[in-house]
């Protein structure tokens, strides 16, 4: 699986913990992103240290490859992460319907254009409101 899309249906490139990951490995400039102080870098959830999440362990006992793909779609799980207090988590119920309409591929290719800047195209995050490349307006997303 792509490492920007979370089993869950999060969009894990507008993450600051992926960004910080990416940063460490080279793969997304410093000076582009600005990401909270301490911020633990994150991998995906391919990681080791993912192996416990619920996601991952409810996607590997069903053998698929995103809960929009798993026939108890949607269960109390992903409903209950969708109403915690994590306001980027209100979208994964539509995210994971769009997914199982078009793929993970083709959503994932939609979500890189939706995380970036109007104004100059630099990929942003979850609750960015300004673009630390070029300063323009980032309207709410989430």
């Amino acid at each position: 699986m792509e490492r920007h899309a979370a089993f869950c249906g999060l969009y894990c490139g507008a993450c600051c913990s992926m960004i910080v990951n990416e940063q460490e490995q080279g793969v997304e400039s410093a000076l582009e992103m600005q990401t909270e102080p301490n911020e633990q870098p994150c991998k995906g959830c391919s990681a080791d240290y993912q192996a416990n999440c619920e996601f991952v362990v409810c996607n590997k006992q069903h053998q698929t490859a995103s809960c929009a793909f798993c026939p108890e779609f949607p269960c109390a799980m992903i409903t209950n992460f969708k109403d915690n207090e994590w306001e980027h988590h209100q979208v994964v119920l539509e995210n994971l319907q769009r997914i199982k309409e078009i793929g993970i591929e083709t959503w994932l290719t939609e979500q890189k254009k939706a995380w970036q800047c109007p104004s100059c195209g630099c990929r942003t995050q979850w609750y960015q409101t300004e673009c630390t490349r070029c300063g323009g307006v980032i309207s709410k997303r989430i």
